[in-house]
């Protein structure tokens, strides 16, 4: 009961939408001299604490007060002249438009990253302000991302997201045109540690989900892009909290050439992991260190330098677990008592030296050279001893939930000493070139990457007395992986992009064509990728449409070229994916609160496919191009201030993905990322009386995903986990903020913003399941081999406490 009436008060709260009479309601549209968008251009009211941003498609709304008074409206954007123009606030809607001119006083990584949206209809920005509180477990960027349709994860304590049937190896990801690489060895979510993206440093941030521009490669499902700030003046930030503390400092030199941005930060789950069924001393620590440092050369050279360095380590000693599982008419009860330790960390190290050059007044250059290191080790030896019972489930027994046979014991020793260690050495050229109404972007990167991987790894289970498998005259250890591996393969890529405007009939169009082409000397394949895109804007200005697609390879990583065994296949070859994706974007209102609805519509055909399984968030690969398949599915989002300078929005996917193998009869089956609906709702609210109180409900919903034994040589047999069912709460006390428009005299006036915190995580503890142990054990009264799917839960309902506060 007190959970309908939770989720009916919620439903309600989301849709009410009130009629705000006596204000003044702002809307237009943003461009430059071309005709060409605006996104993310800073709509502000002089001396008023009002202000909103432009969407992907220059557009934006804005509401205030109708006071009858004159007022100046500034349009403020990095790289073009400010425009101001003077209002009266008076009870009703004006559209006032805005053209920008270009203004270049310093040659930032911005610029270039302005015109490569221009180029890429699908790829959405995404406001830094409007995801912040989000309440999430991790606190990573990319937790942040499931928020968004199409994209999944399925686990809280992982950094990792699936997108559009894709698995976690799909997804590109830059910082300031450095691509980011995770680690290989992770196997569950509570290894991972930070991510190397530090929301603390962030100016902003886009992402597609498919059909992206021939800019951006080798991945074929999604691509994130992130740009670092370039500091205009001093600032610094402290974040403490149960789970995650951090600290960023930023500013310029005397001179003005000179600029810093540097950030720390330390995490730990370890109240979180205490809510999992296995029980023990969880000892983890993750923390990391970043900096990009800048320097104007002259007024058309720009030196930059970017070095991070994470750290994460993990130790484990397991004392006891205790599972429930089954059904209604069969439930079990599994008792574990663990012996050993595990012991493993990840340490990577970035540095990206980039320099950007102006060659005449239509020409941007930008040179990079990139070095990454990293080392994975994966230490274990952990024996575990099972009782594992069948539960009395009549429920007008005496007995009811007790123990009433024993199906099977025994136990299982797992040993790893596994060391991974990889260097990847890129250099990188980009460039731009102004012509007319066209756009030209090209590009050429080189890679080289080194590896050495060290695995030493097997499993013995003993039931009922017997090793499986059984053996009349040795020890038969149930899997065993020795495998020493040495890498060394080359990368080469070239892309050209030409981004065309023009008008017809009244209506705006933007077509960008592109190829890319790629070598890679491992497998000796020369790879052909054209991409094209085309979007148009009705004369009324409230809609955008637009078409993308083309074709995307996959050159496979370490992990993709490894056997289960641990051999590489040396005859691997990349994956295949072709894009279309249909979209469009609709602003709106309801009464005065502005809406925006974006739909896309998308099928992908998949060649050459690796098949895989995943065993938590670790992926087996079969290391074998065997499969072909494809995905179709349609994501919507709906999204607006439905409270005044509060964005909430509600995104619904559907997607039917499948995969199948060739020649072996059984035909398609659903992908191991196959997650058929999903929904998030993320809703924001504050006291009208007091909007310094507010909270912040985020609330998730996706079906699961198929899953079978990760070693087993089938791949059409499978079972589904239960669905993903999750809501966290956030209530956030504005103690001083840049909104509130209020003198704090004393101690306050020192501090930008202050922000406290309080956050509920899995509100209605709910037991989700990430993966299975399967469990193989010799019933003891029958003498029959049975395997048992036990589940592995992830967290339960836990607390956190945070405090903020800039200057």
């Amino acid at each position: 009961m007190a959970r309908s009436v939770f989720f009916s008060f919620l439903v309600l709260s989301f849709i009410q939408v009130q009629a705000q009479p006596g204000n003044t309601v702002i809307r237009g549209y943003i461009c430059d001299t071309a005709g060409i968008p605006l996104s993310l251009v800073n709509i502000g009211i002089r001396d008023m604490p009002y202000g909103t941003y432009s969407g992907e498609d220059g557009y934006y709304i804005l509401s205030l007060p109708a006071d009858n008074n004159k007022h100046l409206l500034v349009f403020s954007f990095v790289g073009y002249k400010d425009y101001e123009t003077s209002f009266t606030a008076s009870p009703d809607t004006l559209v006032i438009n805005a053209e920008l001119k270009t203004e270049v006083t310093r040659l930032e990584d911005v610029i270039i990253s302005e015109y490569m949206q221009r180029e890429a209809p699908t790829l959405k920005s995404i406001s830094m302000e409007d995801i912040r509180l989000i309440p999430s477990v991790s606190g990573s960027l990319e937790r942040m991302l499931v928020s968004l349709p199409g994209v999944n994860s399925g686990n809280e304590l992982s950094n990792q997201y699936r997108v559009r049937g894709g698995n976690y190896d799909e997804n590109l990801v830059y910082v300031n045109d450095i691509e980011i690489y995770h680690p290989v060895m992770i196997k569950t979510g509570q290894q991972e540690g930070l991510s190397l993206l530090n929301p603390d440093l962030i100016s902003s941030l886009r992402f597609s989900a498919g059909g992206f521009n021939a800019s951006y490669g080798d991945r074929m499902s999604s691509v994130l892009d992130i740009r670092y700030r370039d500091p205009e003046e001093k600032k610094a930030s402290v974040k403490a909290g149960l789970l995650i503390n951090s600290f960023h400092l930023e500013g310029k030199g005397n001179n003005e050439r000179f600029s810093y941005l540097a950030g720390a930060r330390y995490k730990t789950n370890q109240l979180l992991l205490q809510t999992l069924d296995t029980k023990g001393n969880y000892k983890p620590s993750f923390y990391d260190l970043q900096s990009l440092l800048s320097y104007q050369l002259s007024d058309k050279a720009y030196l930059s330098l970017m070095a991070t360095y994470n750290s994460n380590t993990y130790s484990f000693i397991p004392a006891s677990r205790r599972s429930t599982f089954g059904n209604i008419n069969e439930a079990y009860q599994l008792y574990v008592l663990y012996d050993g330790s595990e012991a493993d960390s990840y340490k990577s190290f970035n540095l990206a030296l980039a320099l950007n050059l102006e060659s005449g007044k239509n020409f941007n250059n930008r040179f990079i050279a990139h070095y990454y290191n990293s080392a994975e080790e994966e230490k274990y030896d952990i024996r575990g001893s099972y009782a594992l019972n069948l539960l009395d489930k009549n429920l007008g027994s005496e007995n009811f939930g007790d123990s009433i046979i024993n199906a099977g014991v025994g136990s299982w020793l797992n040993h790893a000493r596994n060391i991974l260690r990889f260097n990847i050495f890129t250099l990188n050229y980009k460039g731009r070139w102004e012509y007319g109404s066209n756009i030209i972007s090209y590009g050429f990167r080189y890679n080289h990457e080194t590896g050495t991987d060290r695995i030493r790894e097997w499993e013995k289970i003993d039931s009922a007395g017997y090793s499986i498998p059984y053996s009349d005259n040795q020890l038969m250890l149930n899997r065993v992986v020795i495998n020493d591996t040495s890498l060394s393969t080359n990368k080469f890529d070239l892309y050209l992009i030409d981004n065309y405007t023009f008008t017809l009939s009244g209506q705006q169009f933007i077509f960008t064509g592109g190829a890319r082409l790629s070598y890679w000397s491992f497998s000796n394949e020369l790879l052909f990728s054209p991409r094209v895109s085309l979007s148009w804007s009705p004369p009324s200005n409230n809609a955008r449409f637009y078409i993308a697609g083309g074709v995307y390879y996959q050159p496979p990583f370490y992990r993709e070229m490894r056997y289960p065994s641990g051999r590489v296949n040396s005859d691997i070859r990349s994956q295949k994916s072709i894009h279309t994706v249909l979209g469009a974007n609709y602003d709106f209102f309801i009464g005065l609160t502005p809406l925006r609805l974006t739909g896309e519509i998308y099928y992908k055909n998949l060649e050459n496919i690796i098949p895989y399984k995943y065993d938590n968030v670790r992926i087996i690969y079969s290391a074998q191009n065997i499969a072909s398949g494809f995905v179709r599915g349609i994501d919507l989002r709906l999204n607006g201030e439905f409270v005044k300078e509060a964005e909430s929005w509600i995104s619904v996917s559907i997607m039917d993905a499948r995969h199948d193998i060739e020649n072996d009869g059984y035909g398609y089956f659903p992908a191991p990322s196959d997650s058929r609906f999903s929904v998030n709702i993320f809703f924001q609210d504050y006291f009208p009386s007091n909007p310094s109180y507010r909270a912040h409900v985020n609330l998730h919903y996706s079906t699961g995903i198929p899953v079978s034994p990760p070693y087993s040589e089938r791949y059409d047999s499978y079972r589904r986990m239960p669905s993903y069912r999750r809501v966290d709460i956030g209530f956030t006390r504005l103690i001083k903020s840049k909104y509130d428009g209020e003198d704090h005299p004393g101690m306050f006036s020192f501090f930008k913003e202050i922000i406290a915190g309080f956050e509920i995580f899995n509100l209605l503890d709910i037991r989700n399941t990430i993966s299975y142990n399967w469990l193989t054990a010799v019933n003891n009264l029958s003498g029959e081999t049975r395997q048992y799917a036990v589940p592995n839960y992830l967290t339960g309902r836990s607390f956190n406490f945070k405090f903020m506060i800039s200057f």
